[in-house]
């Protein structure tokens, strides 16, 4: 970790980075966690209504990834993440302003599509500052770190500005933050200088199958595609209609204390778990069991009370670390190296329909402003079942080095 620390010192514009990547989590997390509490109490806007602008959120953000990574290559790495810290300044903007429904879809779907932009962009910041580096994959774990100490700072802050200050100071404060970071970032356009991508179709490369053929010649995409959906609609659940019942139960500043502790969870688990259950053969009980574990944690944040709710948080973190992982282990498995780009293109689609659905059953009727803690109870049902099924369905290996064969070109 010394010798990783002493490249980041001394190359040029990774503290840079690596700082504007915790100021940004920092910043997001200021206002994330009361996102949606705010849209419906300060600006009374229908639940309906925000449950739509979530969902433009995580569509712009999820679906539209790939876009911003083809607009920094076409464009230029700089120019595109202070474009996307631009447009997610000035969404936040928009959500103190929004009183009805249309500007505060649009804030949201704004706040997403400027993640879509900055994030691929970033990362390749990133990656070309330590470009041939042995130390590369250690720089992106301080990435990551950076990312998970903005998290859990983050909502402690937001939830300290609710109540010294009005509910809008929290959105301004991170418009503020994200353009402070404009300058010093556009400078960084000198040592990071556009390098166009090499033409699809030139001379070398490699050629690339489509959707169908991967789940044509890789079927075990299929299950993998809708355990993704699964997870998806599980996962989303701590973005819209958990912040709804902490708030009613415990007050809104609650809702950032709840945060934290999937922040800080998700780093200690990572430490202590993900390596244990990496030993384990049958990824499709791990993934299930993950899956389980979420459901249980459903089931007590419908019970309402401080400590039913942060061990809900604890109990759903552990599934969160479980599941995302090994998914990724499986399609990794699932197909040569070649398609994995695009495999992993489909289950990040398959994470935005799952949100989708979520956001649709938070905001409907039986959702936590509707049924109040009823809606725990049938997730706890759901997620019980979609686990099971999830074992069950899923494909057996009868050959382990399956990933291994080689691709097929459709002529």
């Amino acid at each position: 970790m010394r010798e990783t620390l002493a490249l980041v010192r001394r190359t040029p514009g990774c503290v840079l980075l690596l700082f504007g990547n915790f100021v940004i989590t920092f910043g997001t997390n200021l206002v994330l966690p009361y996102l949606a509490v705010y849209l419906t109490t300060e600006q009374g806007i229908s639940p309906w209504a925000v449950g739509v602008a979530f969902t433009a959120k995580l569509w712009a953000q999820q679906g539209l990834m790939i876009v911003g990574g083809s607009i920094a290559d076409r464009v230029g790495i700089v120019p595109t993440i202070c474009l996307g810290l631009l447009l997610r300044a000035l969404s936040y903007v928009l959500i103190v302003t929004a009183s009805s429904s249309v500007p505060a879809v649009i804030a949201c779907g704004m706040l997403g599509l400027g993640s879509a932009l900055y994030i691929p962009a970033g990362k390749a910041a990133l990656s070309r500052l330590v470009d041939g580096r042995a130390e590369i994959t250690a720089v992106f774990a301080l990435r990551s770190t950076a990312n998970n100490v903005g998290t859990a700072v983050g909502p402690l802050a937001g939830g300290l500005l609710l109540l010294l200050s009005s509910p809008g100071m929290g959105f301004l404060a991170a418009s503020g933050l994200f353009l402070a970071l404009l300058w010093p970032f556009w400078r960084l356009r000198h040592r990071i200088p556009h390098a166009p991508a090499v033409a699809e179709g030139a001379a070398g490369a490699e050629p690339k199958l489509g959707v169908v053929q991967i789940l044509r010649f890789h079927p075990q995409m299929i299950w993998a595609v809708a355990t993704a959906i699964v997870f998806g609609f599980c996962y989303v659940q701590i973005e819209y209609a958990m912040p709804i019942t902490a708030a009613a139960e415990q007050g809104q500043a609650f809702v950032g204390v709840l945060y934290t502790v999937n922040a800080v969870a998700v780093v200690v688990l990572q430490l202590t778990l993900s390596a244990r259950l990496s030993r384990i053969a049958d990824a499709a009980g791990v993934i299930a069991a993950g899956l389980a574990a979420m459901a249980v944690g459903f089931g007590l944040f419908g019970q309402g009370s401080i400590a039913f709710l942060l061990l809900g948080v604890l109990l759903f973190t552990m599934g969160e670390v479980i599941v995302d992982p090994r998914l990724d282990g499986e399609v990794t498995r699932a197909v040569p190296v070649q398609q994995r780009a695009t495999a992993f293109g489909m289950t990040g689609l398959g994470m935005a329909v799952g949100g989708t659905l979520a956001n649709i059953s938070a905001s409907s009727p039986l959702g936590p402003g509707g049924a109040g803690n009823t809606y725990w109870l049938l997730l706890l049902a759901a997620g019980a079942l979609l686990a099971l099924i999830t074992w069950a369905t899923a494909p057996r290996r009868s050959h382990p080095a399956d990933a291994e064969r080689p691709t097929q070109v459709v002529g």
